[in-house]
């Protein structure tokens, strides 16, 4: 399944350049003049079907209070939302349930880039409790996972990704931020690709989620065979790509 990408940042979505966010603009696209992002949305839905969107908010990254009121705005409008926010410092996850009405539309990501201490793993644990989805990001550049912790610099990714299995979390995301918005395609070497066999190759019961320079539906199914049950895509929707038709195959 095909997951349209939004990176939000100061009000707008904008396009990811490898990983390199003081380089992040907002988003040009042959669907929409827009950069609003209900109006983005929409446009990626129009061209994609796909309802359900995952959201970067990097400017909670950068120490910024999560976008409710975007985020409020795109569910209201009957999006499903995956939200990647900084929900660890100052332990904000306890406020989700202050901030939406309803659970059922909303997953939380929790990424390994905000993980502070390895105590913070029962974050995960606490969010579930209270009903929210949660997905786990193992955020990587090349081989080196991306973190504030230094615990969490000398595990590996796949000793992450069981550590959070520990704690009850069965959805995964593994990202190399560096191929984010690139347009090199799918790499069959790539840290990405490779963790994902790995992990494959011990648990079959996982969801696991990546993308990162996909360029069209070639490389959306050379993600799914690689053993993603979905795939991250925003150049490629932007770009008219990825047709309707070809998003057609993948929406479920």
């Amino acid at each position: 399944m095909i997951i349209p990408v939004l990176d939000l940042m100061i009000g707008q979505i904008v396009l990811a350049q490898g990983g390199n966010r003081d380089a992040y603009r907002p988003v040009q696209s042959k669907l929409t003049t827009s950069s609003d992002p209900v109006e983005v949305a929409q446009a990626m839905f129009n061209q994609t079907g796909c309802d359900w969107m995952y959201l970067a908010d990097i400017d909670s990254f950068a120490g910024a209070s999560p976008n409710w009121p975007v985020f409020n705005q795109l569910l209201e409008r009957g999006f499903g939302l995956w939200v990647d926010a900084d929900w660890l410092s100052d332990d904000r996850f306890h406020l989700i349930e202050d901030r939406v009405e309803t659970t059922e539309r909303l997953k939380v990501i929790v990424s390994s880039e905000t993980v502070q201490s390895l105590a913070q793993f029962s974050a995960l644990e606490s969010l579930q409790g209270n009903g929210f989805q949660v997905i786990f990001s193992v955020d990587q550049k090349g081989d080196a996972v991306i973190t504030r912790s230094g615990e969490l610099s000398t595990a590996t990714p796949l000793e992450l990704v069981q550590r959070a299995c520990e704690f009850g979390v069965n959805e995964f995301i593994i990202l190399d931020l560096g191929e984010v918005g690139t347009r090199n395609g799918f790499q069959s070497e790539s840290a990405a690709s490779t963790l994902i066999e790995e992990i494959r190759s011990e648990r079959r019961d996982l969801t696991l989620t990546s993308g990162g320079g996909v360029r069209n539906a070639d490389d959306v199914r050379r993600w799914i065979d690689c053993g993603c049950d979905h795939v991250l895509v925003a150049s490629a929707i932007h770009d008219c790509a990825l047709t309707p038709d070809d998003a057609s195959q993948f929406v479920t």
